[in-house]
Formats: structure tokens, sequence, C-alpha cells
């Protein structure tokens, strides 16, 4: 649809909508988001990325029927978007999850008997690219925690660093989710899941709950007016991020804590398919790259092999300095 405003008479304008025919990608792509909503039953934020995704892809590829979509075109776009010519530029990571989310459409369509060209066996993905995200030790956050004068932004670093939940799943929590020591949530594809704090944060969480008589939502606003409207996940990032540059450490993500939390239990002993259950993740192969950071764990067992000295009465005692042998 389209806004057009015209001008009055009087000198005034007003504003009429031109209803314009949708193009036949459109339609199938309405047809594809009814089925994930209604037969499916996709998560709200799901739904979100399928939109946007979607979306972007048709007006940027120009197509109009998905019956003309080709490998050749969607490599085109897919090298567009990695150059920066569609926009902001995406990293590998990005195109990788827009791609899956392309192909998904894609093999709809054809179960659906549409008429589709493209070969998806020859769909190539990009690869992934390396995880660098930050994490913090059990240290670290203590430190933040001591610094801490709210006892709000203390509750919400404790909970995230016991149970390792997902921002999203942490701002929708309910009075109700939790009993005793044990949080209900509900995870990515609408999965049931479980996690659980320790005694010192179940005492802090009801000191919370009790101060600001929370009702329902657990992480509230607060103010005058809207004091017990939840949160949203922009403006529990903004607490938490406030408390954590007190003590230098700028930059945090609400994701980091969740990849702190699992590389913590990892540490203290915990096996990868246990940390695997306690992130509530389908695929080992995702946690382990919540593990990255312990690489250096493999210390001790290469000591244990390969720390042993080879010719030890032969030593080099010269060095090339600036062109010069120089002896050491």
């Amino acid at each position: 649809m389209i806004i057009e405003n015209l001008y009055r008479r009087d000198g005034r304008f007003r504003s009429f909508i031109m209803k314009t025919k949708r193009t036949p990608a459109e339609n199938q792509l309405r047809a594809y988001l009814k089925w994930c909503v209604n037969v499916k039953q996709l998560a709200p934020s799901t739904m979100a990325t399928k939109r946007s995704v979607l979306g972007n892809f048709i007006i940027q590829t120009g197509i109009e029927d998905m019956s003309e979509l080709t490998n050749k075109k969607l490599d085109r776009w897919i090298e567009k978007k990695a150059l920066g010519q569609l926009g902001v530029r995406c990293n590998s990571t990005t195109i990788r999850t827009s791609v899956a989310t392309i192909v998904a459409w894609i093999v709809w369509l054809r179960d659906m008997n549409y008429p589709i060209k493209i070969k998806i066996r020859m769909i190539v993905k990009p690869k992934p690219a390396p995880c660098r995200r930050k994490w913090y030790t059990s240290e670290q956050i203590a430190m933040v925690l001591n610094e801490c004068d709210d006892l709000l932004t203390e509750v919400m670093i404790r909970v995230l660093f016991d149970t390792g939940m997902r921002a999203r799943e942490f701002a929708n929590l309910r009075l109700s989710d939790v009993n005793d020591r044990t949080i209900y949530t509900v995870g990515k594809g609408n999965k049931d899941g479980w996690v659980y704090i320790s005694d010192t944060t179940r005492e802090r969480l009801d000191e919370w709950v009790r101060t600001a008589g929370v009702i329902d939502y657990i992480w509230i606003k607060t103010t005058r007016r809207k004091y017990f409207e939840p949160l949203t996940v922009d403006g529990i990032r903004k607490k938490i991020q406030r408390q954590f540059c007190m003590v230098g450490l700028e930059g945090v993500q609400l994701h980091e804590l969740r990849h702190s939390f699992a590389t913590d239990v990892r540490k203290r002993g915990a096996d990868v398919d246990v940390v695997q259950k306690l992130l509530r993740h389908s695929s080992l192969q995702v946690t382990q790259r919540y593990l990255h950071n312990l690489d250096g764990d493999m210390c001790e067992v290469w000591d244990e092999l390969k720390n042993y000295k080879l010719a030890a009465n032969a030593h080099a005692d010269t060095a090339c300095i600036r062109g010069e042998t120089v002896h050491i």
C-alpha cells in the first residue's frame, strides 16, 4: 500500500491510501507466514525474524515470483550482503542465518507444489565466523555485585549468572514461574525448560519481590506511572551495562552472561552433555561454541604429554640481531 498526500483547495492536504496489487512473491510469503503461525506455531520472536528477512529478500532481489529465483540470483544476493551493497555490511554468521531462513521458505514452497527452479543442494551457506564473545569469571561477577547499590540490578545479575537464561526468556519471567529454587521457562521453539538458582539468589529475589510488591512480571520499571510494567530487554541491558561499567567492564551484552554461565559450570567439572542440558540446547555442537574459552584447560594435559626437555645440553648461544651475530 502507498500513502499519497493531496493538497486541497484551501491549501491543506489530506492523506489517502492507494492500494496496490500484491506480487505473487508477496502472496507466497503471506501464505508461508500464515502457515508458520497457525500450523507450526512458531514463537513471536521467530516470526518477527522471518518477516524481516524474507520481506527484505523479496525487495532486495526484485523477484516478483519465487519461481524466478535461481541459484545465480541467490548467490549474487549473498555477495551483495557480504560487500555491504544492500545497506549495512553483514558478517558470515548473519548471512548464514538469513540463508537458512530463505531455504526453509523454499522447502515449504516446494512441498506445497509451487514451481521452484532453484536447486537446494547447490545453495552454499557461508561458514560461520569464529565466536569471539566475551565472558566473565565468577570473580568478576562477584566484583560487580560487590559494587552494586541497586537491589533490582543485583538480583538480575545473580539470576542471569545462575541460570544462563536467554535475554527474551529472562525479560518474560513472571512470579508464577518461580518455584523454590527452580524457574520454569519457555525457550526457543516454545520448548519447556527449567533452570535453577542458588539459595543466596533465591533470598535476594524474595527480598526484591517483597520490597517492590511484585505481583506478576518480576522485572518491572518501578516508575510512578508505569510501576508494574515489565522492563524491556533493552531496559534490562542498559541497567546491567551501567553496573558493569562501574567496575571497568564495558560493552557487556546479556548473551555474554549465558556464555559465562556455561564456561563457569564446565570449569567446575560438569561434562559437556550436562552443560548442554543446562543450556537447553538441542545440539551438542551448539554447546561447544559456548565453551570456546576453555582451550587453555588443556595446558595440564599438554604438560603431562609434551613438557619434557629435548636435548637438554644443546642450546643455541648466538642470535642474529640487526644483521649482526650476537653471543647470548
